[in-house]
């Protein structure tokens, strides 16, 4: 089966989605995605919405936040001795928004986050080593995206996730 990525989208969500519900900084270590999808599934399941005890949303949430987390330690300078990277989680009435603020580029990686392929079959999801949390974070969101702060080094990656509409009230 072959899937279409979605591409990142240029509009930011900005202050669309509110206050943060909640915010964590956590150091850029191996276990600290293990501890962000804790993290958020529980303020999922608190959240007070009429779809905070959905079990398909907390699957999709623990594994964007995982992605972002792996990412932010892997390619930015949040990976290095002492750093850490800090996400907010949103519950918005119409969706779920979650932003991960790592600490800028890492001397020896890319200096941006770079888009997935507009094409992803089966075989290239089996055998890829590297390379598919982007799009594994695009076939799980609505829409995905980063942004740049001018005159910052500072990168935030984000995602908001699909609801139906009858639980978005």
């Amino acid at each position: 089966m072959t899937q279409v990525i979605p591409r990142p989208t240029l509009v930011q969500p900005g202050w669309g989605w509110g206050p943060a519900a909640d915010v964590v900084a956590l150091p850029g270590t191996p276990e600290s995605p293990g501890r962000l999808r804790t993290w958020v599934a529980e303020r999922l399941r608190t959240c007070g919405r009429p779809y905070a005890q959905r079990e398909d949303l907390a699957d999709a949430l623990r594994l964007v936040a995982s992605e972002l987390a792996s990412n932010a330690i892997a390619h930015s300078a949040s990976g290095q001795e002492g750093a850490y990277f800090i996400t907010t989680v949103h519950f918005p009435h119409d969706t779920i928004g979650l932003r991960v603020m790592d600490q800028g580029p890492h001397p020896e990686r890319p200096t941006r986050p770079q888009e997935p392929p507009h094409i992803l079959s089966d075989a290239d999801l089996l055998t890829a080593e590297h390379g598919r949390g982007l799009a594994l974070i695009a076939v799980h969101s609505r829409r995905y995206g980063w942004t740049e702060p001018p005159g910052h080094p500072v990168y935030s990656v984000w995602v908001e996730l699909e609801l139906d509409p009858e639980e978005a009230a």
